[in-house]
C-alpha cells in the first residue's frame, strides 16, 4: 500500500454536494494499492501548504502531491493551544484546522506590495520542492493560483532572482486546475472544489496516478 500525501488548497477538497467527482476521489478509486492523507485545505495559503507538508512529512509518506495557491492569501492564530495529540494523518490533519483559521482581508492587500507577496510565495514553493528532494520523497506539483494568469518567471526576472522552480520542471503537473474553475457568476451551483468538468478531474488524476506508479516501479 503506497501512502500518498495531499497538501494544497480548495482544488484539492472534495465536495459532499458532488460526489465521486473530485480528482482525488478518482485517484483512489482507480488503484487499490494506494491510500491517500489529505491535508489539504479550503482557503489556504502557499504558507499553510508548506506546513502541511512539513507536518505530512513526519508520517513518511511515499509520495506527495503539492497544489499551490495564489499570493494574497493569509492565515491568523485560532486556538494556539492545538497539538497533534498522536501521530497520524487524522490527528495531524485536525491540528492544522484547530490551529490556524484562513484570513481575507481586503485592506490588507491592498497595503501590502504585490511584487514581495509574490515573491514570499515563490520562496515557500522552493522550499516544499527542494524538501522533498532532499529528503528524497517523490512527488508532483502543480503551481495553480501562482501561476494562473501571472508570469511568475517575469516577475522573478524583474527581482533578479533566478527561476529555481525550473529545476523541476519533470515534476510539474501538465492540468492546472485554476484554468478550469467555474467562471461564470451566474452559476450558483458549483462544487467548491471549483472544477465542474468531470474529464478535467479524471485527466488529473491519472497524471498523478502515473507518476505515482513511474515512481514505485
Amino acid at each position: 500500500m503506497k501512502k500518498i500525501l495531499i497538501c494544497g488548497d480548495s482544488f484539492c477538497v472534495p465536495d459532499k454536494a458532488f460526489p465521486n467527482l473530485h480528482w482525488t476521489e478518482k485517484l483512489l478509486a482507480m488503484s487499490a494499492h494506494i491510500e491517500i492523507w489529505n491535508f489539504a485545505s479550503r482557503g489556504a495559503s502557499n504558507a499553510l501548504i508548506t506546513m502541511q507538508l512539513l507536518q505530512g512529512l513526519k508520517l513518511q509518506p511515499d509520495f506527495v502531491i503539492l497544489s499551490f495557491t495564489g499570493e494574497h492569501r493569509y492565515e491568523k492564530d485560532h486556538d494556539e493551544h492545538a497539538v497533534p495529540y498522536d501521530l497520524n494523518p487524522e490527528s495531524i490533519s485536525a491540528y492544522l484546522r484547530n490551529r490556524y483559521l484562513h484570513l481575507i482581508d481586503a485592506n490588507l492587500t491592498n497595503t501590502l506590495s504585490t511584487n514581495f507577496e509574490k515573491i514570499k510565495n515563490y520562496f515557500y514553493i522552493i522550499m516544499c520542492l527542494q524538501t522533498l528532494t532532499m529528503r528524497k520523497i517523490d512527488f508532483c506539483f502543480s503551481l495553480g493560483g501562482f501561476e494562473y494568469r501571472q508570469d511568475y518567471a517575469s516577475l522573478l526576472r524583474s527581482n533578479f532572482l533566478r527561476n529555481d522552480i525550473m529545476d523541476y520542471a519533470q515534476n510539474e503537473l501538465a492540468i492546472n486546475l485554476w484554468e478550469h474553475m467555474v467562471t461564470n457568476p451566474r452559476d450558483s451551483v458549483q462544487p467548491k472544489f471549483h472544477v465542474r468538468k468531470e474529464e478535467i478531474h479524471t485527466l488529473f488524476a491519472n497524471e498523478c496516478l502515473a507518476r505515482v506508479e513511474k515512481a514505485t516501479c
